[in-house]
């Protein structure tokens, strides 16, 4: 693996160019390059691709390819915080393509994942938005999943919103993102603290929006401002 390639990775990375990352990663993957750090930056990859488009079908191919990608990283290095946040975001996204029952089940496989990460790397802004969304989808959970869990686990996953809160906040002081303070805006709102909801969308939008996925973020966070 060279340190070079990485480098430019990273440099395309932060510009949101993401094809380009694609070009330069696959070329050495697909070349024999099993490395770590080749391989969990390939699942990001596919993970932002699969968040630009819109074909349903495009993005399972690309969430499903990243899942692989993330696993196989994880096997080549067991200690890596990086494959472990990123399997974990793509157990999350398969979610979408799988169903009820295995999704409930792999709602502790996630959890387990991104608290590993978080073990390893706390300074992860990424690995603790995560776990702050982990939290939020667990406090959405309805009835009748809840039911379903508790009939396959015995106890269903749980958290509470001072739990979500704070791997939110810790990772917005980290590093602020749209979908950090939109998801943080989510959260008061469904406390009815509409002031403080309001100042959190407000806060998405003093965010560059670079990728389509930064702009659909953008056009959500106006909507929930104005109706705060």
């Amino acid at each position: 693996m060279s340190q070079e390639l990485i480098a430019k990775a990273e440099e395309l990375q932060v510009a949101c160019n993401y094809v380009a990352v694609k070009t330069l990663l696959f070329e050495a993957i697909d070349g024999g390059d099993k490395s770590v750090d080749l391989l969990w930056r390939g699942a990001r990859n596919c993970y932002d691709l699969a968040q630009e488009t819109q074909d349903k079908a495009e993005k399972e191919v690309l969430v499903r390819k990243g899942f692989d990608l993330a696993k196989t990283a994880i096997e080549v290095d067991p200690s890596s915080p990086a494959s472990h946040k990123w399997i974990g975001i793509l157990y999350g996204s398969l979610g979408e393509f799988i169903p009820t029952k295995d999704k409930i089940a792999n709602a502790y496989v996630i959890r387990d994942h991104f608290l590993k990460s978080v073990e390893i790397n706390p300074k992860d802004a990424t690995t603790q938005h995560c776990m702050g969304k982990w939290c939020w989808t667990i406090l959405q959970i309805g009835w009748i999943e809840r039911q379903a869990a508790s009939l396959l686990f015995g106890t269903p996953p749980s958290s509470t919103n001072d739990e979500c809160r704070g791997y939110l906040l810790a990772s917005h002081e980290i590093t602020p993102t749209i979908h950090n303070c939109n998801a943080l805006g989510d959260l008061y709102y469904q406390e009815k603290n509409w002031a403080e909801a309001k100042k959190w969308f407000s806060l998405a939008l003093t965010i560059p929006a670079i990728t389509e996925n930064h702009k659909r973020q953008h056009e959500e966070a106006t909507k929930k401002r104005d109706s705060c």
